[in-house]
Order: C-alpha cells, then sequence, then structure tokens
C-alpha cells in the first residue's frame, strides 16, 4: 500500500509523457504530410485520424508504461519527502504539489514543447495565419 500511492502518481506521469510525445509525433506526421497545422480551419478531424494510430500504439505499450512507472516510483517518493521537508506541508499537501508540477506543470510544458518542436520541424506554424 505504501508503493501504491506513489506508483499510480508515477504511472500518471509516465503516461502522460508517453501522451505528449505521441502527440507530438502525430503532430509533426499530419503538418509535414498535409503543409498544415492541425489547429488550420477544418484539420482537427483528420489530426485526429492519424493521432489515432499513435493512440493504439500507446495502449499497446502499457505494460512498458506500466514497468517504467515502478522505475520512477522512489523519485516521486523521494519529491514528495523533499516538499514535506522543505516547506513543511503535511504529506497530503506535499503529495498535491508534486501532482500539480509533475503531472500537471509538466506534462503542459512536454506537450507545448513537443507540439513546438513538431512545429519548427516540419516547417509548418502551431497556429495558422488569419485569413
Amino acid at each position: 500500500a505504501k508503493m501504491g500511492l506513489s506508483a499510480l502518481l508515477s504511472y500518471g506521469f509516465v503516461s502522460n509523457m508517453s501522451y505528449s510525445v505521441t502527440v507530438s509525433l502525430a503532430w509533426f506526421g499530419f503538418s509535414k504530410k498535409t503543409g498544415l497545422s492541425p489547429l488550420a480551419p477544418g484539420q482537427w478531424k483528420p489530426f485526429l485520424a492519424v493521432y489515432a494510430g499513435f493512440y493504439i500504439f500507446n495502449n499497446v505499450v502499457r505494460p512498458i508504461r506500466l514497468a517504467v512507472s515502478v522505475g520512477v516510483t522512489p523519485y516521486f517518493d523521494r519529491a514528495v519527502a523533499a516538499v514535506q521537508r522543505k516547506t513543511k506541508l503535511n504529506k497530503s499537501a506535499s503529495i498535491g504539489v508534486v501532482v500539480f508540477l509533475a503531472n500537471f506543470c509538466g506534462t503542459l510544458t512536454a506537450m507545448s514543447l513537443g507540439i513546438l518542436m513538431a512545429s519548427i520541424a516540419a516547417g509548418v506554424p502551431v497556429f495558422p495565419p488569419k485569413a
């Protein structure tokens, strides 16, 4: 039970990073093939069709994500302990801080940077120009 919560948080983080990578790869592939951003008018549904293949792949590799999350679990334990030590927050609040920083801020950063890099590599701006 002790490893349970940290393992769950770790799995959430690993899963989010995996999805950030696959969204970025789908973004690159779609933009490179079409010359358009998925955010261009009428392109979201075709982009989702490309992403669907990556989504299926992500589900196939779920056991690998689970194994990686077990390896990441001690780092979450250490992060929670460090937040507790430095802020004097209780364990629940410290877990909340770690979840916010890793799983929310970390995912947002990874997804944003991944899409930005995919757009640059494809030579297509993230945001289509106004018509």
